[in-house]
């Protein structure tokens, strides 16, 4: 049984579901920061970071969640096409939700990966409750779903899975914000080129999405709220998404 140890985890989007009489929704009750490359560790080793983990209704049909667990930016058009997820030997990826309120996982979402550049396959296992909580893991059983990367997979009734590189959404002015923290910029990579000017904030309206055109590899989750909820607490749950390296077998 191949076993997991975390290197890096993010919970950025705690939040709760209002059940109402029309069906479910979702409220976001706080945000948390997003992080690019926050670590000498990810830096070096990017497919580690875990930039930022999204959990919304589905559009148009507010009985579906949506999760997302974004990592690895920043990742140029050019570097696109040759990047890749991290094998199954190498990267455990997981969505965890916590639907009972003690901020230990209740049930996982893991997502392996085999295959080179333009060949990928992605598993998906879950939702379902984990062997052990915590940061050391083992691969869940049960049903799984199965494909290439860059494809809708699973049924619009059930669970839907995406994983493949997309732009990245977050909002940052790197120039600005190297600025303010001269020691944040990283010290090799394509963030290491920001030309830094003096200590001043941009004047209002005049803030540069660095990240705009650059991308991440996202997973992107879609199934019926009711797979994840809990009655027992009205419906609130929270998210976070790790990323982990083997430990042994």
């Amino acid at each position: 049984m191949q076993k997991w140890i975390t290197t890096r985890t993010k919970l950025l989007v705690p939040l709760t579901i209002a059940v109402v009489l029309a069906g479910t929704a979702i409220t976001v009750r706080s945000l948390v920061a997003s992080d690019h490359q926050d670590t000498p560790l990810v830096e070096m080793s990017p497919r580690f970071d875990v930039n930022d983990v999204y959990a919304f209704p589905a559009p148009g049909n507010p009985s579906r969640t949506v999760l997302v667990l974004g990592t690895a930016s920043p990742i140029t058009p050019a570097q696109t096409p040759g990047f890749t997820f991290g094998t199954k030997d190498q990267e455990l990826y997981q969505i965890k939700i916590d639907n009972t309120g003690d901020a230990r996982e209740d049930l996982v979402f893991q997502i392996t990966f085999t295959g080179k550049a333009g060949h990928q396959k992605v598993t998906l296992r879950g939702p379902i409750k984990p062997n052990a909580v915590g940061t050391v893991n083992t691969l869940v059983g049960g049903k799984q779903l199965k494909g290439s990367t860059n494809t809708v997979l699973g049924s619009a009734n059930d669970v839907q899975l995406f994983a493949g590189a997309r732009d990245d959404p977050f909002f940052i002015d790197l120039e600005a914000f190297f600025r303010i923290l001269p020691d944040r910029k990283p010290q090799g990579g394509p963030l290491s080129t920001i030309t830094q000017g003096p200590l001043t904030f941009r004047p209002v309206g005049s803030a540069v999405d660095f990240l705009r055109g650059i991308n991440d590899m996202a997973i992107v989750i879609e199934l019926p709220t009711s797979m994840i909820a809990n009655p027992a607490t009205h419906g609130r749950f929270g998210v976070w998404g790790t990323i982990s390296r083997v430990r042994g077998s």
